[in-house]
């Protein structure tokens, strides 16, 4: 009988590993893009090679994002403020408690914590399919609204290894 609890211990203890059509893991940003209503790519939000990850584990999830390109802070105002008013737009970070509907292919995730302070305490829910061995993730279709137009985000993931 020890034995047995002991070994279910164990069995408890051990890293789950994810199946490939769940959103549970982690996940590797290869490719972020902002698309028209006819499926062409209208702008890359953070640059042609954006760094990120989206981690749902355990009922919590967590998103970061960042533009790779460092640009060479010059000029006028000191490169400390200059990065201050890139921040913004070149990174995003966002986390908390998540609730994931598999089978309607949603997130929603209370923000408790953000790189904007106007994030903190609202709901965002994230769709998510799968195509190829990859994720596709982003917020509800045209909920990006432009003076050309609106656009729907779309995040390319891989599951990291």
């Amino acid at each position: 009988m020890r034995r047995l609890a002991i070994a279910l211990l164990v069995v408890g203890l051990a890293p789950q590993v994810a199946r490939a059509d769940t959103i549970t893991g982690r996940w590797r940003l290869l490719a972020a893009e902002d698309l028209r209503a006819d499926g062409t790519v209208a702008r890359l939000p953070w640059g042609p090679r954006p760094a990120g990850a989206i981690v749902v584990q355990g009922g919590a999830c967590y998103v970061q994002i960042m533009n790779t390109d460092t640009p060479a802070f010059a000029g006028e105002g000191s490169a400390n403020e200059q990065m201050k008013a890139m921040l913004l737009s070149s990174y995003i970070a966002y986390s908390g408690p998540c609730v994931v509907d598999e089978a309607a292919g949603t997130v929603t995730l209370k923000v408790e914590g953000a790189w904007r302070p106007d994030y903190v305490g609202t709901e965002q829910v994230r769709f998510f399919r799968f195509a190829d061995g990859k994720m596709f993730f982003g917020p509800a279709k045209d909920s990006i609204k432009t003076d050309a137009g609106p656009l729907t985000r779309r995040l390319t993931l891989e599951r990291a290894r």
